[in-house]
């Protein structure tokens, strides 16, 4: 009986299919739509560790559009789907997906529109992130949004728009029992204004994040509740000035409430820059700027909280910072600039006040010859001084290579920076990056590519914060046949959110941060993919990678490690689509030895892209 259930399945699936297309529709005078999307039949069966599974039914996705009276009055777009295998996703069809899209915009020519948008995923593959890997560990979970958005657009009078958003989700690591939950509210004003010249522009964003997840890097057994609430104000004015140059002037201030395990922690700042540019002559331009800062805790933490949920800041107390630069460059030749600075700081920190004064140069120099190829290159100085003397020497440099070699087209870039931006005066760092790509053809419309790249602090008062990333990859293509390849290092410091490992901005400081919070990773990930079109409507694509790395904080080391197996298949057959996918994820968490959980997932089916009205 289970054999003609699903006979019948599938007879009623290619019926379906086989149904001629309609055109377009319009109901009354009033409302137009259209709805056009692909309709599908597919067999899928799943591989785990509770069991095997097996499913027919149907599968597809469809996008429907449309407007009632004029576009102008009232249009919308609905993209719901169904059942729908990822096969653009990292992880390919380890879950089936099922879901909506839809936007609504009202009354877009008049002087108030507005717009409303509304997303719901169930069942989704995501990852769990790990800064500078190529893949991370497989996540699966729901999520939901809903905004509204409206304006006020008078002549004569500042523009105003206003836009609510909330949203949740949920997700979990495969190989985890644990879940973490995140929702947020989001409310945003914005305007506009022309005066006399000057181009006003302010908003006010106002954010609560709420998250729930297990720190299981940490190997703490009850979740950890974080919230977060953040303020921003800003407002910026902009002025043309004689001499083609330009004017202009911010300020911000941004506040912020964090609370995790017991700890609080918050934070305010108020900002203040203004910039003036010109060019008294063609060669010549000029630029003097200023800004004031009254918050560390203001600004320096925010790129970590704003990724979901922050791990604690700890209370640095008063930080002031005044800045005032001035800096000329002067075209000497076509392909020869030289460009000089001066800028004084004042700052206070942590009960001292620091000072100094830096003066710096570089030269860009740009040489093309037939011998060389395309090199060009620039370097700069900088010297820093303070109420005791002369501190420290920084450089920059930069040096860019483009040239055919016996058949090979070379690309390279390396830069190197020291001491050139601070922010505090006593503390110092250097970073180093190279990347280099070569491409030569072999024949005809064959293609051989291979590449590297990289990135490594360098000199830092703390080792701990030390971080690198090393990226080798190679592809070859034939015809319609593909092949690549690669390989990646990484390791470094990061905060533990519900995203993933988030990396710490170059130059923090890092008493910013309380030690339990930081995590130091390494992490290494491998693969390589094979496509072919060996005949005219039929492709193929079988992936591999693996990736493994070890987490290091205060209270537990955790390792990790992943394998993944991707193949797609699909043919076209007139209007008929044969599909078929396979996914093998095998992935470990914990301890070296912790026992790894593997899915298997696969389908066949058959699709059909149908314009139904």
């Amino acid at each position: 009986m289970k054999t003609i259930g699903k006979a019948c399945w599938w007879l009623a699936g290619v019926l379906l299919l086989a149904m001629p297309c309609a055109a377009q529709i319009q109901i009354g005078d009033a409302l137009k739509v259209n709805l056009n999307g692909d309709a599908g039949f597919n067999y899928t069966g799943t591989i785990n560790d509770a069991g095997s599974g097996h499913s027919v039914g149907f599968t597809g996705d469809a996008h429907l559009n449309g407007s009632y009276y004029n576009p102008n009055f009232l249009n919308f777009m609905i993209d719901p789907y169904y059942d729908r295998t990822q096969s653009n996703s990292v992880f390919g069809t380890v879950t089936n997906t099922s879901g909506v899209n839809a936007n609504m915009n009202l009354f877009s020519g008049s002087h108030f529109p507005g717009s409303i948008t509304y997303s719901r995923g169930m069942n989704n593959s995501g990852e769990f992130g790990v800064p500078g890997s190529s893949i991370g560990l497989a996540t699966n979970g729901d999520n939901q949004g809903f905004a509204i958005s409206w304006s006020a657009l008078l002549d004569g009078l500042p523009t105003l728009t206003a836009t609510y958003s909330i949203g949740d989700g949920s997700s979990s690591i495969y190989g985890s029992q644990q879940e973490s939950t995140q929702s947020d509210h989001d409310l945003s004003l914005r305007s506009t204004y022309k005066i006399d010249g000057f181009r006003l522009n302010g908003g006010y964003t106002h954010r609560n994040v709420d998250g729930t997840f297990s720190e299981l890097l940490e190997g703490i057994p009850q979740p950890v509740e974080s919230t977060t609430a953040t303020n921003n104000y800003e407002v910026d004015a902009q002025h043309s000035f004689p001499m083609s140059g330009s004017f202009t002037t911010s300020f911000s201030r941004t506040s912020y409430d964090y609370s995790s395990q017991g700890a609080n922690s918050s934070g305010n700042g108020d900002s203040l820059t203004a910039n003036l540019a010109f060019h008294p002559m063609t060669k010549l331009g000029l630029a003097f700027s200023g800004n004031y800062n009254d918050s560390l805790l203001g600004s320096l933490p925010q790129a970590i909280i704003t990724n979901g949920n922050s791990s604690a800041v700890v209370d640095l107390g008063t930080f002031r910072a005044f800045l005032v630069s001035a800096d000329a460059s002067y075209q000497l030749l076509p392909t020869l600039n030289v460009h000089a600075t001066v800028n004084h700081q004042q700052q206070e920190f942590l009960g001292h006040d620091y000072g100094a004064t830096q003066f710096g140069g570089n030269v860009n120099y740009s040489l093309q010859k037939r011998f060389l190829g395309s090199l060009s290159f620039s370097l700069g100085l900088v010297d820093s001084a303070n109420q005791q003397g002369n501190t420290a020497l920084g450089g920059v440099g930069n040096l860019n290579f483009d040239r055919r070699v016996l058949g090979w087209d070379i690309s390279s870039n390396f830069s190197y920076s020291q001491n050139v931006q601070t922010l505090i005066l006593v503390y110092t760092t250097s970073s180093f990056a190279y990347v280099t790509n070569a491409r030569r053809r072999l024949g005809n419309r064959t293609y051989f590519t291979a590449g590297y790249s990289g990135s490594h602090s360098g000199i830092s008062v703390n080792s701990s914060s030390m971080s690198s990333a090393q990226r080798v990859s190679a592809s070859l293509g034939y015809h319609a046949y593909a092949v690549n390849g690669f390989y990646s290092t990484s390791k470094g410091t990061a905060a533990f959110t519900t995203n993933g490992l988030v990396a710490i901005p170059p130059g923090l400081p890092p008493s910013v941060f309380d030690p339990n919070a930081l995590t130091t990773f390494d992490s290494t990930a491998y693969g390589f993919n094979a496509s072919a079109s060996p005949l005219r409507r039929l492709s193929v694509s079988l992936g591999y990678a693996s990736s493994k790395g070890t987490t290091v904080d205060p209270l537990l080391s955790a390792f990790t490690r992943n394998d993944l197996i991707n193949g797609l298949m699909q043919y076209k057959l007139r209007k008929l689509y044969l599909n078929a996918g396979y996914t093998r994820l095998r992935q470990s968490l914990g301890t070296p030895g912790s026992a790894p959980v593997v899915v298997t997932s696969y389908y066949f089916g058959i699709s059909r892209w149908f314009n139904f009205f």
